[in-house]
């Protein structure tokens, strides 16, 4: 064989063997990986009584404790994401569990807990301590809790759902693999037989992202889902029934600020040309200290007045005092159970119609327990007949931790406090309350809150803005609030004129002061305040709550009467 064909035989058999690779490398790039994850990567590591916990559709970072034969739930999951009426009362060092008319104490490692005294026996330990932390029984959990819950072994898990969710279901069309991501070449988690269903959790163009029956969550390709399908899952849970008072009409709230007691004998002068309202809320009682003392300006004489002018009183009680650290007062059962009992004992001593609480500043840390503390209020209220009300903050994600949803659940009416969107000592310049303020606050807390219960409320003063520029350069801001009149005052003594500002809803003025500072301000009229007014219509609110009595030109109370 000559060289020339030698050499045409080896270019065929290298460009053949090019083909080939190519050939391997498009095979290799479309073929479905084999590649199993293994149970340990998968769920994590698991100590001889753990189990991992699959919550809906997430694998949860805490474990399960077998103990028994019974199922445990880390106590931190239960409080976080299964239900938050189970609270760890450290102060007493028991499990507290609150329904709309007793509460629960369990003691750990004990099948023993008590229902307002009367002691009970669940036959196994409700609450497991270990070194690793606080595991609650799952048995009981669910009897309190609309919940569904599967064991499975091999590797030992958890798989909890919500009962009374809707989800999307659908069937397998054929035998096929999960696989923890979306794409061919992701790791196979688990298999799923013909005609098994799986719940859908998301939908995307090529994959699906889903739950097994046996709780895994991973992704399989859309062609393989058949009857793909909204449902609401079946439960056999009926709730707790919190039932709350309303009023007959809407409510018309005015906040009276009382300093002292002496403040009292102003009631019928304060109120001369108040028309419209339907329930006042004096400013009586001030937390003292840690401890659950308590500071009251109380007047049963200003109770009959109001009652005779068709008005309810929901005594408000603060925490604004420096002496009260709201942390250290609402963690001590305790201190909330002083402080409770006094609020019901004065009710029905002085004879008020409804308790407004007034707690602002709470710490994140302390978010739970300022829930709890309302939870057992809600209690002693709906045995008494008292009005519960409960003043929060416009809704933004820092400060979820008021769990307004559960709020909305216990008390008659949430209130929610409308202004502040600029404040004292921000030094950002701006209104107190523009109208976008106002109204994106009420689409947020009408996601957690029913409009049977939620109360707007609006600020009857405003903040006078002082910007200075200082000697090198930078801006200090400060502000100082007025009342309607004031502030009107003022311009006509500056012989400025107000101008409407469509950005905020109101009229705005600025002039630059005589020494210097330049000065803004947003201010209400009649046609802001009927705006404002107007959204408890619109959204079908409760009612509208005013700060404060005594801020106000003469012409608001019409202005809202006519117009919620």
């Amino acid at each position: 064989m000559n060289v020339k064909k030698k050499f045409q035989i080896l270019a065929g058999v290298i460009a053949l063997i090019g083909m080939l690779a190519i050939l391997f490398v498009c095979i290799r790039k479309y073929m479905p990986s084999s590649q199993r994850m293994s149970s340990e990567e998968y769920f994590g590591q698991l100590g001889e009584t753990e189990a991992a916990i699959v919550v809906e559709d997430h694998i949860a970072q805490e474990h399960a404790q077998i103990y028994d034969g019974n199922v445990y739930i880390d106590y931190t999951l239960v409080q976080n994401e299964l239900n938050s009426r189970f609270y760890w009362d450290a102060s007493v060092g028991l499990l507290l569990f609150t329904t709309p008319t007793q509460v629960f104490e369990i003691a750990p490692n004990t099948s023993a807990y008590a229902i307002d005294g009367e002691s009970f026996d669940a036959g196994y330990d409700i609450l497991h301590t270990t070194s690793a932390g606080m595991y609650l029984s799952m048995t009981f959990l669910q009897q309190y809790s609309d919940l569904n819950c599967q064991v499975y072994e091999t590797p030992k898990r958890v798989v909890i759902t919500y009962g009374s969710e809707e989800v999307t279901t659908a069937r397998i069309k054929k035998d096929t693999v999960v696989r923890y991501q979306g794409g061919i070449k992701s790791p196979i988690v688990t298999d799923v037989t013909e005609d098994s269903e799986v719940t859908v959790l998301e939908q995307m163009d090529s994959w699906s992202k889903v739950l097994t029956a046996d709780g895994y969550i991973g992704y399989v390709k859309n062609k393989q889902l058949a009857d793909v399908t909204q449902t609401t899952r079946e439960t056999v849970y009926a709730g707790p029934e919190y039932t709350s008072i309303h009023l007959d009409e809407k409510v018309n709230l005015v906040w009276h600020q009382i300093d002292y007691q002496e403040m009292n004998s102003q009631f019928a002068e304060d109120t001369a040309d108040v028309t419209g309202v339907n329930v006042i809320s004096p400013t009586w009682y001030f937390l003292a200290d840690s401890e659950g003392e308590i500071t009251s300006f109380a007047d049963a004489d200003y109770v009959k007045a109001a009652h005779k002018k068709n008005m309810q009183v929901w005594a408000l009680i603060s925490n604004f005092s420096a002496d009260v650290d709201s942390t250290t007062l609402l963690a001590s059962r305790a201190a909330r159970q002083k402080v409770q009992n006094y609020l019901i004992g004065q009710a029905k001593e002085i004879g008020f119609d409804g308790i407004n609480i007034d707690f602002e500043g709470i710490a994140q840390e302390a978010g739970c327990d300022y829930v709890q503390f309302i939870r057992e209020l809600s209690i002693l209220c709906r045995k008494n007949g008292i009005i519960l009300s409960v003043d929060v903050p416009v809704p933004m994600d820092f400060s979820k931790y008021y769990n307004r949803e559960e709020l909305g659940n216990v008390c008659d009416y949430v209130i929610m406090m409308g202004y502040d969107e600029h404040y004292a000592g921000s030094d950002i310049v701006g209104s107190v309350a523009s109208m976008d303020f106002e109204e994106t606050g009420i689409q947020n807390m009408l996601t957690e809150v029913s409009k049977d219960k939620l109360i707007s409320a609006i600020p009857f003063y405003t903040r006078l803005w002082y910007t200075e520029t200082l000697a090198d350069g930078t801006a200090n801001v400060t502000s100082e609030a007025y009342s309607m009149d004031n502030i009107e005052a003022l311009l006509t003594e500056k012989g400025v004129t107000a101008t409407y500002d469509e950005s905020t809803g109101q009229q705005y003025a600025e002039w630059t002061d005589s020494d210097g500072k330049f000065c803004q301000v947003w201010l209400e009229d009649e046609n802001s305040i009927a705006a404002r007014a107007a959204l408890v219509s619109k959204y079908e609110l409760s009612g509208i709550a005013e700060w404060v009595l005594g801020r106000e030109q003469s012409w608001v109370w019409d202005v809202i009467s006519k117009n919620i």
